[in-house]
């Protein structure tokens, strides 16, 4: 294959305006005369029309499964209303046999500061149980059939790792957060392994078409209303259904203990080795430390203001011993652990774990922390002292409805002001890569892009962005998407260069010409895979 009028990046702009892949691999960059005197049999000829051509992005955290779950159930993604949200259900309902309504994709931020209630939606479903996850899959909305389903009612506590809404008299109020999600979601049916399949192979080829070739999985275990994923991914390999590189991080149950992390860590070894035979490799362990901000169960180190705070701090799902045993003996046994931590205690927590890990075991693995959507300043230096990469999901980092609305009231001015530490992690010479955790944001590369070096949404020139002082140039984002992400997955790294193996995105446009504000206009014209051309032109 050649690829000519491009513009090849690799950490810098390269010389020359053409690429030449043989065999799966970078053959030659250069000028197109230089490269045509390789002397390499005719192949296909690709025009980039003078748009950026990079190594494939790495996605280091998505949710493909959830997204296969997605296409099957009821979709409430972008509804603009309470109204819309139940007119979605009351369509979905009516057209489905299934014994449950089940779905998501509705944002907190239609409540107006509040939660949706099992009163409204039994307006449109009573005859079955229904649960609905919101936007970020840290909460569901359920109907009474489904309270009753699963036996909630006045009586039944808040599990250790969630919290029950109630009304005033104690009784549920129809929204659940975090792990009391589990409490339904565990007399709900799944689809079938087939089905996931088929809906991940669908969801892959979209990853594939934004120039995203390799990815991780970010939870594969039953969790939060979800099945896991592993076998779906192993089927859905094996028929082919699923192009790139796709890897898995196994999920850490929440009712683990310290006395049976020996046994967990072992079946996992098993489920490692069985995995990467099928071409699915699980390297690593996913440890989830807290929840989210605007629900007040990620974990701060201060309390959260507002009415109804009561002086909370939010959730930590696992004491700082159990941390620090489960990462030291993952680590030890050659596992990489992938932690989720939204709040400055939570991420404190998991570096904490880092630090106790043997030296030896530490460097050996590529240990990770998601979201760090606040971080303590003290903590700071610590990601690059422990060799742990900040793993971003940048789309997040502006100022959203949302974000106005509930993150920013619950956190303060102060602690908002530290939202996203971006640029603070580049400047402690931290290792960073990014990822989308779609569906709950936008998976385009080139979207996060834009909001890591504008801290504003895509399109909006009008509000301040969130934070400057955190942007990051495009040239950082852009390689930490591609390098820094690829060498946190192990897969390639990320670099175009001869001998590279020829995973590339070619860019419709090139982003460093131009003003700053359209790097949203860019987007992925065509994906190449081991040479081969799997989306595009």
């Amino acid at each position: 294959m050649l690829i000519r009028n491009a513009v090849p990046w690799s950490g810098r702009r390269l010389d020359g305006d053409t690429i030449a892949i043989a065999n799966g691999v970078i053959a030659g960059v250069g000028s197109l005369d230089d490269v045509r005197a390789l002397a390499y049999p005719a192949g296909p000829e690709i025009d980039a029309g003078g748009g950026l051509v990079t190594a494939g992005f790495s996605d280091c955290h998505i949710h493909l499964g959830v997204v296969a779950m997605d296409a099957l159930q009821c979709n409430l993604a972008g509804a603009t209303s309470i109204d819309e949200c139940l007119s979605r259900v009351a369509a979905f309902a009516a057209s489905s046999s299934r014994p449950w309504v089940s779905g998501g994709g509705w944002d907190l931020a239609l409540f107006n500061g509040g939660y949706p209630t099992a009163a409204q939606l039994d307006t449109v479903v009573s005859d079955r149980p229904a649960l609905l996850l919101n936007a970020d899959h840290h909460g569901a909305w359920v109907n009474s059939a489904a309270l009753r389903a699963a036996g909630i009612e006045a009586s039944t506590p808040d599990p250790a790792d969630g919290r029950i809404e109630r009304n005033p008299d104690g009784t549920p109020s129809g929204m659940l957060n975090e792990g009391a999600v589990q409490l339904v979601a565990r007399v709900m049916p799944s689809p079938s392994t087939d089905e996931l399949a088929r809906a991940i192979g669908g969801a892959a080829d979209r990853v594939l078409a934004t120039g995203i070739t390799t990815w991780q999985e970010a939870a594969l275990g039953a969790y939060g209303g979800f099945p896991d994923f592993t076998d779906a991914y192993r089927e859905a390999l094996a028929r082919g259904l699923v192009r790139g590189r796709p890897s898995g991080a196994i999920w850490t149950p929440r009712d683990l203990t310290v006395e049976r992390i020996p046994g967990f860590l072992a079946g996992a070894a098993v489920s490692r080795d069985v995995n990467t035979a099928s071409g699915f490799p699980t390297p690593t362990i996913k440890l989830m430390l807290d929840g989210i901000v605007e629900t007040r169960t990620a974990a701060l180190r201060d309390p959260y203001l507002g009415d109804g705070a009561d002086g909370s701090r939010g959730l930590s799902y696992f004491d700082p011993e159990f941390i620090q045993r489960l990462i030291s003996a993952a680590n030890a046994e050659g596992f990489a652990v992938h932690v989720h931590a939204i709040g400055d205690r939570a991420v404190g927590d998991a570096l904490d774990g880092f630090a106790a890990a043997a030296p030896e075991d530490r460097a050996a693995v590529r240990n990770h922390i998601a979201h760090v959507q606040l971080i303590d300043e003290r903590d700071v230096p610590r990601f690059a002292a422990l060799g742990v990469t900040a793993n971003l999901q940048p789309f997040w980092a502006y100022e959203s409805q949302l974000t106005r609305q509930r993150t920013i009231p619950l956190l303060g001015e102060h602690r908002a002001s530290r939202l996203f530490v971006f640029g603070e992690l580049q400047r402690a010479g931290a290792r960073t890569a990014m990822g989308s955790d779609w569906p709950v944001s936008d998976f385009d590369p080139w979207q996060g892009i834009h909001v890591a070096v504008t801290r504003r949404a895509p399109g909006d020139t009008v509000t301040p962005p969130l934070a400057p002082e955190q942007a990051l140039t495009l040239e950082y984002a852009l390689d930490a998407y591609t390098r820094g992400s690829a060498e946190l997955l192990g897969e390639g790294t990320g670099l175009l260069r001869v001998g590279e193996r020829a995973d590339l995105a070619i860019a419709n446009r090139n982003p460093f010409e131009g003003d700053e504000a359209d790097i949203h206009l860019t987007s992925t014209r065509a994906t190449v895979v081991d040479g081969v051309l799997v989306a595009g032109e």
